[in-house]
């Protein structure tokens, strides 16, 4: 029977990024994966969504090209190309990461695994010995009672990536992240769009002005946007899709028979991630909270230096959230409101893409950025912007929050001209009232 420092159940982005960092420390370490290496986020979720983003977004720059002097003739959209190169791009960085796991001399062993006891995992007629587990199984989508997947007419979010064909309507249920994503992609695709949403606002965890911009501009590309809506049956719709969340991916691991502590099926941590079984510990979406792919490689990281000894803290209140929707949308850290209910004294700064020469240059005029400062310090505590590239510029945000850095500060940066990233540096103006292309 092999015997392992390290056995880790899932190889999507806690499970991989755990393995090498593993190696990198001297841990001998498996991998259990059942299915595609890279999990859900790289097979069923982040990579294949952004793939048909990107074919959308490059189908939205040919239909304005006549705005930029370029006038395009006899184009259409090939959806089965579409599709190809989704899976091309799939199959691409699974087999990455399978040499990356295969470099650093991890075992990948294929089967489900089912833990016997605190120190041994079979898969089929496999079995092998491991002083420390890691459960890395990750989420399944969330089935509805009363619209129970069929996986023809009522979609989960993976089934919508197997489509060949564009639906002629599309009635989405649920308008938090995924929905939305999805009502983006498959509108540009020429999807009539319905989405409802139970809660009075679509994005029901974003900042409110955020929020209404994006179910603003959605029904100007002929979107219909239902919320504080309930749905008890659908009679009519091409397709359906439930996006009302997630729920965790731990049946037939063995957990209940081991006496693991769960919360409806989420594996409970400390905050070192260790289960009430001192050396099994769960990192990524199998222990809830905030289901990110790249929370989770942090979360998995966090764990293997744990287990080797060393501190490697997590700061959940810098954790970026981006949604790939047209325009982008991103935040970190507090928004205005959240911030006040919490007796905080703040204060926000607006600025319009607008304002900065770039966006015009792009032909990107739509969104804003605000920025959320600490009052008496100065210190930034949060940004949400919607507009073009948004999810890359929340990084720069980020690190300021994270290391308690001041709009002041901030604003003292040179950010090249011209760039979107002007935004940035116009927003810190602002909160000083010294914003030099805005009023």
């Amino acid at each position: 029977m092999q015997k392992y420092d390290l056995a880790i159940i899932g190889s999507g982005p806690a499970g991989y990024v755990s393995g090498i960092r593993a190696s990198q420390l001297g841990l001998k370490t498996c991998i259990f994966e059942k299915d595609r290496i890279g999990g859900v986020c790289l097979n069923w979720g982040c990579i294949p969504t952004k793939a048909l983003s990107a074919s959308a977004n490059a189908l939205y720059n040919i239909e304005r090209a006549p705005l930029f002097g370029i006038n395009v003739k006899g184009f259409d959209l090939d959806f089965s190309k579409v599709y190809e190169r989704k899976e091309s791009i799939v199959k691409k960085l699974s087999s990455g990461i399978e040499m990356l796991l295969k470099a650093r001399r991890l075992e990948i062993i294929k089967g489900k695994a089912e833990i016997k006891d605190t120190g041994r995992i079979e898969a089929g007629d496999l079995e092998i010995e491991a002083k420390n587990i890691l459960i890395a199984a990750g989420s399944i989508p969330f089935e509805l009672p009363g619209l129970a997947f069929d996986h023809t007419n009522i979609l989960s979010s993976t089934d919508i990536l197997e489509l060949k064909t564009i639906p002629k309507s599309l009635i989405i249920v649920g308008g938090g992240v995924i929905g939305c994503e999805f009502a983006s992609i498959f509108r540009s695709f020429g999807s009539e769009i319905t989405i409802i949403e139970a809660m009075p606002q679509l994005l029901p965890n974003e900042d409110e002005e955020i929020a209404r911009k994006i179910e603003q501009i959605f029904k100007r590309r002929g979107m219909k946007i239902l919320t504080n809506t309930k749905i008890d049956k659908i009679d009519k719709g091409d397709k359906v899709l439930i996006s009302v969340g997630r729920s965790p991916n731990s049946k037939g691991l063995g957990i209940e028979n081991l006496g693991i502590e769960c919360n409806k099926g989420w594996i409970k941590v400390d905050e070192s991630f260790r289960t009430n079984i001192k050396n099994i510990y769960a990192a990524g979406d199998i222990k809830g909270g905030m289901l990110l792919a790249h929370l989770a490689s942090k979360e998995g990281i966090s764990v293997v230096e744990s287990i080797c000894g060393n501190n490697y803290p997590l700061d959940y209140n810098v954790v970026p959230s981006c949604i790939f929707t047209s325009p982008e949308i991103a935040s970190v850290g507090l928004n205005e409101k959240t911030a006040k209910n919490k007796g905080m004294d703040v204060k926000a700064k607006k600025i319009l893409f607008g304002a900065i020469g770039k966006s015009h240059v792009l032909g990107e005029t739509d969104g804003f950025i605000k920025l959320v400062v600490d009052n008496k310090s100065d210190k930034i505590l949060g940004c949400q912007i919607i507009g073009p590239h948004a999810t890359e510029l929340i990084a720069e945000i980020s690190v300021c929050v994270q290391f308690g850095i001041t709009s002041e500060k901030l604003a003292s940066v040179i950010h090249a001209h011209p760039t979107l990233s002007e935004i940035i540096c116009e927003a810190s103006e602002a909160m000083h009232n010294k914003a030099i292309h805005s009023l």
